[in-house]
This record gives C-alpha cells, sequence and structure tokens, in this order.
C-alpha cells in the first residue's frame, strides 16, 4: 500500500471490531493513524437493546478521526430498484430520527462521508504540494544551467548571426579588460614588468667596454680629427654617451616584448572565459587570430615609439648637465695639467665618470618615460580596439562565412532542443501548481466575500470557509506564518465567546479548528468576573512528532490571546466600557485586566519568558500592549502580536498632505516637550531608572492598517520620530515621544503629575502596515485581514536612541 493513500476501514457494526480485519491491517500499514479514516455499516441491523454509540464517539475504539456510520441499501432495496437518492434520504432520516444517533446526525452517513474524504485527499493533495514544488524548482534551476553551459541555439538569418557574433565578441572583449583592470587577475603582471624587470635589466647593463681608457682615448682622438679640442672634448663625448645609450635600445625592446607576451596570454584567458567561444571552435579560432594579429600591430608601433625614445636621448643630449664641469674644474684641480697632458689616465677616467653619470641619470629618466609610450601604445590601445579591425572585416562577410564561424556540434543542437522544451513543460508544471497553491485560495477569498452577506453567522465564524488553510505546512521561521497563526488564535477567543453566546458545544463549537489546525490545545479560558464573558484564552503548542526540530525551537509553547469587541448584547456593555477606560487611560485599573495580568504573570513564571507571547486585537491588543509594557519593566520581555492596536490621538496620517501633516507633528512634539519642562522641570535621570529606556528594549510586532483610523497614527508616530532626529531635532522628540499632549493637560488641570503613561507610547516597534486596499473601515480594523497570503505590506524596525 501506498505511503500516500487514504484508508478507509469498513467494518460492520454487528460484529466485534477486536476482529475486523480492516482495522487489523490498517494498523499494520498506519500505526499512527494519520490517514485511516474508519466506517461503521449495518448500523440499522444491530440486535435489540445495542447501539454503535461508543464506537462512533471513539471511547470504544478511537481513531485520530472520527468514525462515520453509515446506512446502505439492503438486497430487498436493490431488488425494488430503489435509487441512490431515496436510499441517502433514508438514511439521513435514520439518523435524525433515532434516538441514540441524532446528535451525531450531521456527522453520519454516506454524504458526510463523501466530503471528509474529498476535504482529506484536499488536504493531502496540499500538504505534498511544498514537496513538488522543490522538486519542479529543483529540476528548472538544474535544466537552466545546463542550457546556460550549452550556449543560446544560433539565430537562422544573417543579421541575427552576425549580431550573435558580436555579442561574442564583445563578451570576450569586456573579460579581457577586466583582467587588464584588475577585475580578474593577469593585469598586475603587467606592472610588475615595469617595476621590476626593466629597473633589473637597466641595471644589469655593462659600460665597461665603451668606457674602457682605451675606447675613451681611441673615440676623443677620432672625434678630434686632425685639430685636436681646446678645452674639452665635446665630440668626443657625444660619441661616447651616444655609444653607451644605444645600449638602453635592448631592456627597451625586452620590456615591449614582454608586455606583449603577458597580453597575448590574457588573450588565451578571455577566450577560456567566455563559454560562448568554447561553443563554436571556429568562431573562437577567428577571433584568437584576430586578438593576435591586433596585439602584433600594437607591439610594432609600441617598439618604434619606444626605441625612438631612446633615440632622442642620443640626439639631443641635456646642456646643463654638462655646464657645471668647468665649474667644477675651476674649484679645484690643475687646469693646466688638462690642456698640456690630455690623455693621461686620470683625465679619460673623469671623462668615463661624467660619462657614466650622465649616462646613468639618462636611464633613470627612461625608466619612467619607456613604460609610458608602452602603455598608451599597447596597453591602451589592446583594452580600447582588440578587434576594431575584426569588426570592420566582420560586416563585409556573406551569409555562408557567418554560419562556418557558428558551426556546431549537432549533438549539442539536439540536446538543447531537448533540455528547451522539458524546461518548458517544467515551467508549465510550476505555473499550474503555484495556481493550485495560491490562485485558487486567492479566488476563494474573492468567492467568499461576495457571498458573506448571504451565508448565516455561524458559516461567518467557521475555520473551513475563513481560516488560513494555505498553512498546511508551518514554518515557524517565517514571519509571514507567525502573524498569520497569532491572527487566528485571537480569532479563536473571538469564536469561544460566539460559541458561549449560541450555546454551541461539543461538535457543534467552531471555535477548536482555530487553534487545532496549527497543533495548539486550549488549556485555560480568561473569563471577565463582570459579566462571565471569554474575554482570551492561553493555548499551548503540542507540535506532532513528524515537525522539523528546527522550526519547532522558533516556535512558542504558550500563546496568551485577547479578543476585541464584540458587537452583541451578552458582552458589548461590558467591551464599550472597556474601550472609554482605554480613551481616558484607566484600563490598568479594570478587574479584566488584572485578571490578564495575574495570567501573564503567572506563565511567565512557570515556563519563563521566551516561551510565552502575547496576542491581541483592538481592544485585545491594548489589553495584550499594557500586559507586554508591565511585565518588560521588570526584565522580562514577551513576544507580542498586536494587530490594529489603539492610538487615541488627532487623526493627523489621515490628511494627505505631507508638509502639513510634518508641520503638525512639528508644533505638537514643541508644545508637549515645552509643557513637560514646565510641569515636570528639567530633572535629569539616569537610563537604569528610567523608565522609558527601560521598556526600550521590548520590540512588540504592530500590525496596522493605514484605513483604520483607531491605529494608523502609528505610522506617523515612528515616522516623525524618525524624520525629527535626522532634522537635529532628535532631544526634542525624545522628550515628547514619552509624553502625551492630552495627558500633559489633564495633568495641569488636576495639578498632578502622577497621571497614568499614556498606552500607547512606545520606544520600540517592529511596525507592519497592510497596504492592501480595504472596502470599508469594517474590513481595515477586521481580523480576518492578517491571514491573507495575498497582502502587500510594508515592515519597519523602530528602535528607541
Amino acid at each position: 500500500m501506498q505511503p500516500n493513500c487514504i484508508i478507509l476501514a469498513i467494518s460492520p457494526a454487528n460484529q466485534d471490531l477486536a476482529t475486523s480485519d480492516a482495522i487489523k491491517i490498517s494498523r499494520e500499514v498506519d500505526p499512527a493513524g494519520e490517514r485511516t479514516i474508519g466506517v461503521l455499516t449495518k448500523i440499522d441491523l444491530m440486535d435489540k437493546g445495542t447501539d454503535a454509540v461508543d464506537i462512533l464517539e471513539g471511547k470504544s475504539y478511537r481513531l485520530k478521526f472520527p468514525w462515520i456510520g453509515v446506512v446502505n441499501r439492503s438486497q430487498a432495496d436493490i431488488n425494488k430498484n430503489v435509487d441512490m437518492i431515496a436510499a441517502r434520504r433514508r438514511e439521513r432520516e435514520y439518523f435524525a430520527s433515532t434516538q441514540e444517533y441524532k446528535h451525531l446526525a450531521q456527522r453520519m452517513g454516506s454524504e458526510h462521508l463523501a466530503k471528509v474524504l474529498s476535504k482529506h485527499l484536499e488536504t493531502v493533495i496540499k500538504s505534498r504540494i511544498p514537496g513538488i514544488q522543490s522538486l519542479i524548482n529543483k529540476t528548472i534551476a538544474e535544466l537552466e544551467t545546463e542550457l546556460s553551459r550549452l550556449g543560446k541555439p544560433i539565430a537562422a538569418d544573417a543579421g541575427g548571426k552576425l549580431y550573435t557574433i558580436m555579442e561574442i565578441c564583445r563578451l570576450f572583449d569586456q573579460n579581457y579588460r577586466e583582467h587588464l583592470d584588475g577585475v580578474r587577475s593577469g593585469g598586475d603582471k603587467v606592472y610588475n614588468v615595469f617595476d621590476n624587470q626593466l629597473p633589473a635589466a637597466l641595471q644589469r647593463l655593462q659600460f665597461d667596454k665603451q668606457l674602457s681608457m682605451e675606447n675613451i682615448r681611441k673615440l676623443i682622438t677620432e672625434a678630434d680629427g686632425y685639430q685636436p679640442h681646446l678645452i674639452a672634448p665635446e665630440q668626443g663625448y657625444r660619441r661616447l654617451i651616444e655609444s653607451t645609450l644605444v645600449t638602453i635600445r635592448g631592456p627597451a625592446e625586452a620590456s615591449v616584448d614582454a608586455i606583449h607576451s603577458i597580453l597575448k596570454d590574457l588573450v588565451h584567458k578571455a577566450m577560456n572565459e567566455t563559454p560562448e567561444l568554447k561553443q563554436y571552435p571556429a568562431l573562437r579560432t577567428e577571433v584568437g587570430n584576430a586578438a593576435m594579429e591586433s596585439l602584433e600591430r600594437m607591439r610594432e608601433q609600441s617598439k618604434k615609439a619606444t626605441l625612438q625614445l631612446v633615440d632622442m636621448e642620443c640626439c639631443y643630449l641635456t646642456v646643463d648637465f654638462f655646464r657645471k664641469l668647468p665649474q667644477e674644474v675651476d674649484k679645484g684641480g690643475n687646469p693646466s695639467q688638462s690642456i698640456f697632458d690630455r690623455y693621461n689616465e686620470a683625465y679619460l677616467r673623469r671623462i668615463g665618470t661624467t660619462v657614466l653619470s650622465y649616462v646613468n641619470a639618462v636611464c633613470a629618466g627612461l625608466r619612467h618615460s619607456i613604460p609610458k609610450s608602452i602603455v598608451y601604445c599597447q596597453v591602451r590601445e589592446a583594452r580600447r580596439s582588440l578587434l576594431d579591425f575584426y569588426y570592420t572585416e566582420l560586416g563585409k562577410l556573406e551569409q555562408n562565412r557567418l554560419s562556418a564561424l557558428l558551426n556546431e556540434d549537432p549533438a549539442i543542437m539536439e540536446r538543447r532542443s531537448a533540455l528547451a522544451k522539458r524546461l518548458e513543460l517544467y515551467r508549465s508544471a510550476q505555473a499550474e501548481i503555484d495556481t493550485v497553491a495560491w490562485a485558487n485560495i486567492s479566488e476563494y477569498q474573492k468567492e467568499r466575500t461576495r457571498t458573506a452577506n448571504a451565508v448565516m453567522s455561524f458559516e461567518r465564524e467557521d475555520f473551513g470557509l475563513l481560516g488560513p488553510l494555505h498553512l498546511n505546512s508551518i514554518d515557524w521561521a517565517n514571519s509571514n506564518h507567525q502573524r498569520s497563526i497569532a491572527a487566528s488564535l485571537v480569532q479563536g477567543t473571538y469564536i469561544l465567546e460566539r460559541d458561549r453566546q449560541e450555546k454551541r458545544q461539543g461538535s457543534q463549537a467552531l471555535a477548536p479548528p482555530w487553534w487545532e489546525f496549527f497543533h495548539f490545545k486550549l488549556i485555560r479560558q480568561l473569563v471577565d468576573d463582570a459579566d462571565s464573558c471569554v474575554f482570551g484564552a492561553i493555548y499551548e503548542y503540542a507540535p506532532p512528532s513528524s515537525h522539523c526540530n528546527d522550526s519547532i525551537d522558533r516556535s512558542p509553547r504558550y500563546v496568551i490571546a485577547f479578543r476585541g469587541t464584540i458587537n452583541k448584547p451578552d458582552s458589548f456593555s461590558r467591551d464599550f466600557s472597556l474601550d472609554i477606560d482605554i480613551i481616558r487611560n484607566g484600563l490598568h485599573q479594570t478587574s479584566r485586566f488584572e485578571i490578564a495580568m495575574k495570567a501573564v504573570r503567572n506563565m511567565v513564571a512557570m515556563v519563563g519568558d521566551s516561551n510565552v507571547w502575547l496576542a491581541g486585537h483592538s481592544l485585545g491588543a491594548a489589553m495584550a500592549m499594557l500586559a507586554g509594557k508591565t511585565i518588560a519593566k521588570t526584565g522580562n520581555f514577551l513576544e507580542a502580536f498586536l494587530f490594529n492596536p489603539p492610538f487615541l490621538s488627532a487623526p493627523i496620517e489621515r490628511i494627505n498632505y505631507g508638509n502639513v501633516k510634518h508641520g503638525l507633528r512639528f508644533a505638537s512634539s514643541v508644545i508637549t516637550a515645552g509643557l513637560v519642562l514646565a510641569t515636570k522641570g528639567n530633572s535629569q535621570t539616569s537610563q537604569s531608572e528610567d523608565p522609558f529606556f527601560i521598556l526600550s528594549a521590548w520590540t512588540p510586532c504592530l500590525f496596522v492598517n493605514p484605513t483604520d483610523h483607531l491605529c494608523s497614527e502609528y505610522i506617523g508616530y515612528f515616522e516623525h520620530r524618525k524624520k525629527m532626529e535626522e532634522i537635529g531635532y532628535g532631544a526634542i522628540e525624545r522628550l515628547a515621544t514619552q509624553n502625551s499632549l492630552g495627558d500633559l493637560f489633564m495633568s495641569v488641570v488636576r495639578r498632578s503629575a502622577e497621571a497614568a503613561e499614556p498606552l500607547h507610547l512606545l520606544p520600540s516597534a517592529y511596525l507592519t502596515v497592510n497596504l492592501t486596499p480595504s472596502q470599508d473601515f469594517k474590513q481595515a480594523h477586521g481580523i480576518q485581514q492578517w491571514w491573507r497570503p495575498d497582502l502587500h505590506l510594508k515592515c519597519n524596525l523602530y528602535k528607541y536612541k
């Protein structure tokens, strides 16, 4: 039996279940009962005085899913050709009219069995969707990677082929430039030639032969001719210098060749790093040859320009260097000796030393000018126009020649075509799966909205119609999942009170699915002592053993949830009086809050603050916020999800003009800060004693809708504080943000500075704004919006500094 099969364990009611083969076999293949549905037949054929109530209620033999009883057609009915419609009607009448089964009638019968099986099949399919999506996404990624490796298909027309070739050449050219620019390796070798190789080659030059005594005497004598020099052998100097400088041509030419070799190596690297060239061997050869030809032309140009630098030094000497020589003779030595004994060794040595000094000075200059010439003629040109000449020739090629350049292995073309077809199929499957997973949910939500006014009250509270059914696999690290589950648990507290008011109990109760779907169990209801209504609930998380431990680590052990106001007579009076208490900032003095606060303190003391979450909506969000603030001041910081928390202030956020809003908020901050100084003085408290600073470590999650005027002011509250910091008025805003203008006025009137801290003043928060358009205020303020999967959310973290 396949692991994803639904097991229908059918047993007759007039036999002992202990001997049922269906139950025995199902236990063997499904010990946990995750996919076994028990069906009890022949209930109408049981002996008088016996019934199957204990089995159907799960008392005598318990399954995960409730037993379903059916009454089928008898052999006599079949013989009489009783149709299925009549049989189903008789079945419904049987369960509704039989005293033992009438309290179970709504979940008995073949029609209910069909609904349960359909629902279970839908749940199983949805649970498999993430795995199927993961497999499809992985396969698509693998196919895209292989297609990318094989390259794009060849265009059919000449223009497309020309464009493909030029695009490939551009990619190669880009890779080549990146090597030279240092983005890729290799360009540093050019600098190494200039910084190490050229200076070392110049230092290795040997001038011993040119500047030997014999050569100096020979060149000077030859240069003088038949008329000896009068003061200094100028022509001899020139010939010595020229013959010596000529030797520098060797290192200069070697530098040009070294750079040429490096540029050639970079061409090979760039070609290997351009996958498209590997795809077309003929084009690779053509591009490589074109690049080498361009480098060869650049080398010749560079060699010519570089050797010209050496030749220029030979052609024109720096006169200022030699004008110092007579001055140095006058400062010391015997000038008569230089005139009358010109060819003694000391005199020749002095000439050799002077020439060597000048040659070294020239070498020092050429050490800097040769690299400039090489970079200008070779490196720069290679970077700018390596394939320019090839581009010109490329435009002259015929279509058959272009086709030859883009010729590739037929096996590769066939493989690419097959992969493209597979990729298209997988993408189509991906779209279909996404449609099943999300689009149908969205369409279902729209359909539900259209028919909401026509359904009965209990249908509006039914989890199967309204709940986040898309969360069949929970990821506790996902903030969207956390938000949806917290909102659902708050909805569960609403339905708990509605079940109490409507006296719905047992199988008729609509509240349990709101927490059981997420594997929570209700451990306590919080009841108001004033009117005995349920205003909150404490849930315990009990994950199944199959859940991932990494995800469970991020889950809460307990969630304390508080509902908002219910517009029903049984609870409205008490809820409305608490709304008034919020307006007058007196919620902390109410008995409901004392009950809530006691529950929070006891739970934190029992399991620690890291294991407890708070959640609330509207009035319940105010309750949770006050409880969170109160316990945070003792150093216990609870994770809190506050949906549409009330912010009692002038509705500045609803003003459409940004400058007007900012001006009003700025004026309010200045007035508030001034009143604080006037009423409370300028006394300074340390951060360890400042309750607002202590509270800043608590960062509750606030969920607001900009069209809900009861909570939208939180948007401007935090944004204005950030803007005041940016424009340099942070000190004023830090003072104003801790105080409410209304409460300051009231404290002045009452002449008391001990007024309670306003509820909505928060140092830090993670603010989530629902930008999805709302039809009306009821939708903008409703809890239902926060578990929808298609929300347009804007999230910001605000930390008090």
